[in-house]
C-alpha cells in the first residue's frame, strides 16, 4: 500500500551571498517557489535567500481582472 504524501515539504534556502549558509522552511506543496531577503550573519548583512532544489509546482495562471466572457 502506497504512503500518501503530506500536505507540508520540507524546503532548504541558500544564501546567494556564496557564504553557504541555510535556512530550513516548512511550506505547502501547493506554494511557488520561496525567494525571501533573509538575514546572513556570516556575510553580516541581509541577502537573497533561493530555494536550494528544484520542485514541482504548480503553474500560476495570469488573473483576468477584466472580466471578460470567454
Amino acid at each position: 500500500m502506497a504512503k500518501a504524501k503530506s500536505a507540508q515539504t520540507m524546503v532548504k534556502l541558500v544564501s546567494q551571498a556564496k557564504t553557504g549558509y541555510e535556512k530550513w522552511f516548512s511550506i505547502n506543496r501547493s506554494c511557488q517557489r520561496l525567494n525571501l531577503i533573509l538575514y546572513d550573519p556570516r556575510a553580516k548583512r541581509h541577502v537573497l535567500f533561493t530555494e536550494d532544489k528544484k520542485r514541482k509546482v504548480p503553474e500560476l495562471f495570469p488573473k483576468d481582472f477584466a472580466r471578460r466572457h470567454r
